[in-house]
């Protein structure tokens, strides 16, 4: 379930082997497996991937000798690809593409398909041209003795134009890989402040981040923030207060004694506070940040308690934030988001009479997934934290919905742990944070168990969609990244 957000699309290559002893033998043959090949690359482009296609000098883009297999691996790696397939229209030989597969330098994924036909009824000289699993196992153990990994085998049904909803389903969610992957590369995620004080499962090593996903943390400073919401011009700030009043609806106070009437002067400070922010991101070629600071009734304070609006505007953008400096959530919202199910910043209690989880925060939000306008309050309070300002209330699409959270166990591996849910309407606490009803297919109790069991932080993504199958093939393509859903 994509939300339509500009995100950075994947690039896979389709690698076509094929078995040129059986040209002569079979006229068509050649010409049957490349139309099939083609329909699933035509499948590919439709699950929103850049194709990257090898053509050989027959100008047809069939791999049938070990060197063109390397040629065109040769030219994958030079494209860098996210992800390759290896399409398998029919049997073949592993050594006619082997050498090639060896050079791509990305994940494999292995595909095969069968023609549904009438046993029995159909020549063989027709149906050798139906596809079939035969070769899969070959493929399988030459990868393997060659030291390469086959991250997957995908295979379905193929009639006419179409292949099968349980195929269709597993591409896609393969596709959706290729889009993480590419999301990580040459992404450079900001750490301004510190951990929250006493949150030990906040605490992190950049460097694990760099081995484990590709991305570079870069350290940011306060005094660049501040300088740069200091020197915000009053056109910047009028011009940020107009997204803001086209982006939400203002609210009174009402049901709680932490909620405050909204005042001109914390609008303009919010809107001159993501000014700065939005400069600090652009600065640092941010592709997101964790973040938290305190300060002592200073202008920090200020500054660092006023960031809410700003961080929602940029999660909506596709840039994640996170709070308290939580930079694993920071990578699961960024996760989340680039697979196209958007990403906000939360946590979780319990409402045991309706058998639900909890799920939210005060921030920050991904607007892009709210089912309409979000919300503005003032809050004379911030839970546990120092200041006072205005913060964002949204309202989550209803239907199926993913918690992901990111957990690092203690010796310093990542795992991704996800749960699915069912986003419901229904009474929600009156506490000024925006809130979701998730509903859980067994005792909640049971589940908040094995949720904590399962080792992760007291923060997660949210986000829309059932996304445990896509997250569980990326961890496949990953090097050191395991993954546990939680049932």
């Amino acid at each position: 379930m994509a939300i339509g957000q500009v995100k950075q699309m994947g690039k896979v290559g389709v690698m076509i082997p094929g078995h040129k002893e059986y040209w002569p033998q079979f006229p068509g043959q050649r010409e049957a497996e490349l139309k099939s090949a083609e329909l699933f690359e035509n499948l590919l482009e439709e699950c929103g991937v850049e194709v990257i296609r090898y053509f050989a000098d027959d100008r047809t883009q069939m791999v049938d000798t070990p060197e063109k297999a390397f040629e065109a691996g040769i030219f994958f790696k030079k494209n860098d690809i996210d992800l390759c397939f290896i399409y398998l229209p029919g049997y073949v030989a592993s050594g006619r593409w082997l050498i090639g597969a060896k050079q791509v330098c990305c994940p494999i994924v292995l595909v095969g398909h069968q023609v549904q036909f009438e046993v029995g009824q159909v020549a063989i000289t027709e149906a050798i041209g139906f596809g079939g699993p035969c070769c899969v196992t070959e493929a399988y153990t030459a990868l393997e003795r060659c030291g390469v990994e086959a991250k997957d085998f995908v295979f379905g049904r193929q009639s006419g134009k179409w292949f099968d909803t349980g195929m269709t389903k597993q591409v896609n969610e393969w596709c959706r890989v290729a889009d993480a992957l590419r999301a990580y590369k040459g992404a450079i995620f900001g750490h301004l402040g510190h951990t929250y004080e006493g949150m030990l499962d906040m605490n992190f090593d950049p460097t694990t981040f760099t081995r484990s996903f590709g991305v570079h943390i870069r350290m940011l400073e306060m005094c660049e923030l501040a300088e740069y919401v200091k020197s915000a011009s009053e056109a910047e700030i009028k011009e940020k207060i107009d997204e803001m009043n086209e982006t939400f609806v203002y609210l009174d106070p009402s049901y709680d004694s932490t909620t405050v009437p909204i005042n001109p002067e914390d609008i303009e400070w919010a809107a001159q506070c993501a000014v700065g922010l939005d400069k600090l991101v652009h600065n640092n070629n941010l592709s997101a940040m964790a973040y938290y600071y305190e300060g002592r009734d200073n202008y920090y304070e200020r500054v660092a308690s006023n960031l809410i609006i700003g961080n929602s505007l940029l999660v909506s953008k596709g840039i994640a934030l996170a709070g308290e400096s939580d930079m694993k959530t920071c990578m699961a919202m960024y996760t989340t988001s680039a697979i196209g199910a958007g990403g906000s910043f939360a946590e979780y209690g319990v409402d045991f009479a309706d058998n639900i989880m909890l799920v939210g925060h005060d921030g920050p939000h991904d607007i892009r997934i709210s089912d309409g306008k979000p919300t503005i309050r003032g809050l004379g309070l911030y839970h546990g934290k120092r200041g006072h300002g205005i913060s964002v209330e949204f309202s989550l699409k209803t239907g199926p919905i993913t918690m992901l959270g990111l957990s690092v166990d203690v010796n310093g591996r990542f795992r991704f742990i996800g749960g699915e849910a069912e986003s419901e309407r229904g009474p929600l606490p009156q506490m000024g944070n925006s809130m979701t009803r998730a509903h859980i297919a067994r005792d909640v109790r049971d589940y908040i168990v094995d949720w904590a069991k399962a080792g992760n932080t007291h923060h997660m993504s949210l986000c829309i969609g059932h996304q445990t199958g896509v997250i569980e093939k990326l961890c496949k393509a990953l090097p050191d990244v395991t993954f546990r859903k939680v049932e």
